[in-house]
């Protein structure tokens, strides 16, 4: 069975266009208040038991009327249609759903988040969603310390144990964004609209007052929460309400009880929580024993009462808070995923530690990285998979066949790690290695495939870099091989991007698409703008396929990236390089992984990682990869139509001298005056007619501009190449020099003569058809199932030194698969080797030329088909 390549995104361009464009503007975001502490969050009120004080019994003897809300008229517990809520409870088993009663520590009791969502969905037209993270017999000393409060640079080895220094600080925040990316399970009727996270309320147990260390810096470890979690959730002035640990009520004469309850209040004097902080004094809402189920005075007696008040009056200081601090601009955030059949809609974001560190990583370098992401701005332009790449794995895998942390580099393991990555906002990526062993020569995932996956899963993955060191021993096609690591990363469950990184052989060709998102289409970049101008070559221009396809535009879009590989920004010699470099992957649409070390990171370098308008063009929703409409003398412009009608052109000098760059606008796609901006510069430079030039360019120099009018029809890109013209299509002969090659390595096969441009001659007879090399060369050609034979007269060019010899291979597919139909072994000059094999049912043959210098001739090569 054949696989079809045929580009789904071009036939229906403006459909995609206009779907992902869509909001739902009859709806509002959603708004999302967290809350979280320790028991007293969790919730002790009883709902049944006891005589006096439970939920029945408050309604019951409700003579204001305050509470009649919480029951229906058929004396069912009410529950909301616009207010949900994700919680875990008291045994680690998560519960969601519309907010009613038994969100509790248990299903018989409630928290503060009934009276506080109660009181949020009456305010709001909103839908509104609690997220409760709260665990009971925690101190905010040890198990909620924020990492600011344990020193400068943080915790000083990942919270792996529930005991260790911010273990639940670490779940909090990952739970909160776990949940936020995944909105559609949580919130019935979600339809993208977004959401805004409108708040932070905090509520806890007796803990710090019982240990004299702990009540000391509570005051200062509470102060270092207000900060991190605002710093983590990139929410500088989110709406933080705490409400104190009244139990006990006025009667409480303990100096540690006090001592506790005058550091919680002292948050709202603070002067940088002025406005953005408010204290709930909740000694009022302390009730008598005698009139409580339980004699439990550190659970408020387990008094239902009490947390209704609690929860209640946590609300209302926060609506007062969202009416009165203006510098509170609630953001409102999409999951770029949501309702879409891709897991990368645009090119992936985010850093890999490969380019920076190697394999001298560990986790303390891993979470600084993941702390600088969120400081410098990086996560919230968009850099959201933080990768851990080659040397993160112990030598041997353990007794069931799985693989383990190094223990001295990730003595947390990687779980842990995982977890902390997800506490920043962040994607967790990982890497590993198709063949027995990575290339760093630790343990490998072939033979492991599912277990590997399976663990990746229960990690928390979110990415997996899949490297192909030693793969050639596999015995499987690339194909083959990565449809099985596809069906075990489906057969988790979870959702995790798979990047090809095969050194560029091909799989936008051979169906890349059908396993992972993105594919390699160059071999490691280098921190050398030599280095970057071939890989960028790769994706862009005629490094790796026939020149005819002005790059590798017409293969890419949602899930189907072309990868030139991590960027070196940052690690080149100077700015204008490492700009040269980010506007190329810009206008590529390559994936953007960062790989400079964050921590020395200079403000040249993250002003050109964090510059918006080019990102933008990067990030597109059109997905169009830009291809090149000029390309002579060292100059380059390239075009990249996109979504809001305008168009997006790079104009480069890779040459020494100066020169002046002009595009005309009909090679664009536009026709007469044109409004153009420049991108690095944030400047509209005015309208232009027909064309536009930029004078004096030196070497590296570039433009990056936007051209034409947002709101104006999208610009047209090119037709992209028609499948019978790089396809045997035909019965009888095809001759392979008249169909273009899909993948190139090394040097360019030249159409029907010899490299240098002369007949083929082999024994004295010429070749009218046929294929000049140079070695080292292999280019593929797409059979699709169509052909049955492949015939071709092979031998060395004279024009080779008398002493050289060469070899001439025909494989299936690529060079991984190792399957050789025809091999020459080496030949000298005059030999001549008649080729006739079977092909029948291949989709791709791979034609390799090797030797030291050498020329050869591919004479009358062709396939025949029924």
């Amino acid at each position: 069975m054949t696989k079809s390549i045929t580009n789904p995104f071009f036939t229906s361009l403006l459909l995609l266009l206009f779907l992902s464009l869509i909001r739902v503007a009859a709806q509002e975001p959603v708004k999302v208040f967290i809350l979280a502490g320790q028991s007293n969050m969790q919730g002790h009120g009883e709902m049944e038991k006891g005589e006096k004080g439970n939920l029945n019994w408050v309604v019951a003897n409700d003579k204001n009327g305050e509470f009649q809300h919480l029951k229906r008229k058929d004396g069912k517990w009410s529950e909301r249609d616009d207010v949900f809520i994700y919680t875990w409870d008291k045994f680690d088993s998560i519960k969601t759903g519309k907010l009613s009663t038994g969100y509790g520590a248990f299903k018989h009791t409630i928290g503060p988040e009934l009276e506080f969502g109660n009181v949020m969905g009456d305010h709001f037209s909103n839908k509104v969603l609690l997220i409760k993270t709260a665990w009971g017999g925690k101190s905010l000393a040890v198990d909620f310390r924020p990492p600011s409060a344990a020193g400068e640079q943080g915790y000083n080895r990942v919270p792996s144990q529930p005991k260790d220094t911010g273990y639940y600080y670490v779940q909090m925040m990952s739970t909160v964004y776990k949940v936020l990316r995944n909105l559609d399970q949580y919130v019935p009727g979600y339809k993208g609209e977004g959401h805004e996270i409108s708040g932070f309320g905090w509520h806890q147990g007796w803990n710090d007052r019982a240990n004299k260390k702990a009540n000391a810096a509570y005051e200062s470890n509470l102060q270092h929460l207000i900060k991190d979690v605002r710093n983590d959730l990139g929410s500088p002035e989110l709406p933080f309400v705490i409400a104190t640990t009244g139990m006990k009520g006025w009667e409480d004469k303990n100096p540690l009880g006090l001592s506790l309850m005058n550091a919680q209040l002292a948050m709202a004097d603070y002067p940088e929580f002025k406005e953005n902080v408010a204290v709930v004094e909740t000694r009022d809402f302390w009730r008598d024993i005698e009139d409580s189920p339980s004699k439990q005075t550190y659970h408020w007696c387990r008094n239902a009462e009490s947390y209704l008040l609690v929860g209640k009056s946590m609300a209302h200081a926060m609506l007062d808070l969202l009416d009165s601090n203006k510098k509170f601009k609630p953001e409102v955030k999409h999951v770029a995923t949501y309702n879409s059949d891709y897991l990368t809609p645009t090119p992936p974001m985010g850093w890999n530690s490969w380019n920076a560190f190697e394999k001298d990583i560990d986790e303390k370098k891993i979470m600084n990285m993941a702390d600088i992401m969120v400081s410098s701005g990086m996560r919230d332009a968009g850099y959201e998979y933080l990768v851990i790449d080659d040397a993160w794995m112990a030598a041997e895998r353990n007794e069931a066949g799985q693989l383990v942390a190094d223990p001295v580099k990730f003595p947390g393991g990687m779980k842990a790690i995982g977890d902390y990555i997800h506490s920043k906002g962040l994607k967790y990526g990982i890497y590993e290695c198709r063949g027995d062993l990575t290339c760093q020569n630790l343990p490998g995932s072939f033979e492991h495939e599912q277990t590997d996956m399976d663990s990746f899963a229960s990690w928390g993955v979110d990415y997996i870099k899949l490297d192909a060191c030693f793969a050639i021993k596999n015995g499987r096609l690339s194909s083959e091989d990565l449809d099985v690591y596809h069906q075990a990363i489906v057969n988790t469950g979870r959702p995790m991007v798979l990047s090809i990184s095969d050194f560029g052989s091909g799989a936008w060709a051979w169906g890349g698409k059908n396993y992972g998102q993105l594919w390699r289409t160059s071999g490691d970049i280098y921190p050398t703008i030599r280095s970057v101008y071939n890989c960028a070559n790769t994706s862009g221009g005629d490094g790796s396929i026939h020149p005819a396809f002005q790059g590798l535009w017409q293969f890419a879009g949602p899930d189907s990236w072309n990868d030139p590989d991590m960027l070196q920004v940052g690690n080149l010699k100077t700015t204008l390089e490492d700009k040269a470099h980010f506007s190329l992957w810009s206008i590529l649409a390559a994936p953007i992984m960062a790989g400079n070390d964050l921590s020395q990171m200079t403000e040249e370098t993250k002003e050109i990682l964090l510059a918006s308008e080019v990102i933008a063009i990067n990030q597109d929703a059109r997905a169009h990869q830009g291809y090149k409409v000029f390309d002579k003398d060292s100059v380059e412009i390239y075009n990249k139509p996109l979504s809001d009608g305008t168009t997006a052109v790079l104009m480069l000098n890779k040459g020494s001298e100066k020169t002046d760059i002009t595009v005309q606008f009909n090679t664009i796609g536009l026709q007469g005056k044109q409004k153009v901006r420049d991108v690095w510069l944030k400047k509209d430079l005015g309208e232009f007619d027909t064309s536009f030039t930029a004078n004096g360019l030196g070497k590296h120099e570039h433009v990056l501009l936007k051209i034409g009018s947002k709101g104006a029809t999208p610009v047209k890109g090119p037709d992209p190449i028609p499948e019978e013209a790089y396809t045997v299509t035909q019965a009888g002969i095809t001759y392979l020099s008249d169909i273009y090659y899909m993948l190139k390595k090394g040097n360019a096969p030249v159409m029907d003569a010899n490299f240098h441009g002369k007949p083929i001659k082999i024994k004295g007879r010429k070749y009218k058809k046929g294929l000049g090399a140079k070695s080292k060369s292999s280019a593929m050609y797409r059979l699709n199932g169509k052909a049955e034979r492949f015939k071709a007269i092979v031998s060395l060019d004279k024009s080779s030194p008398k002493d050289a010899t060469g070899q001439f291979k025909v494989m299936v597919e690529e060079r991984f698969g190792g399957r050789v139909l025809f091999d020459s072994k080496k030949i000298k000059r005059g030999d001549k080797i008649e080729i006739d094999i079977d092909v029948k049912g291949l989709d791709f043959i791979l034609l390799e030329f090797t030797g030291k210098k050498v020329f050869g001739n591919w004479g009358d090569a062709h396939v025949t088909a029924p």
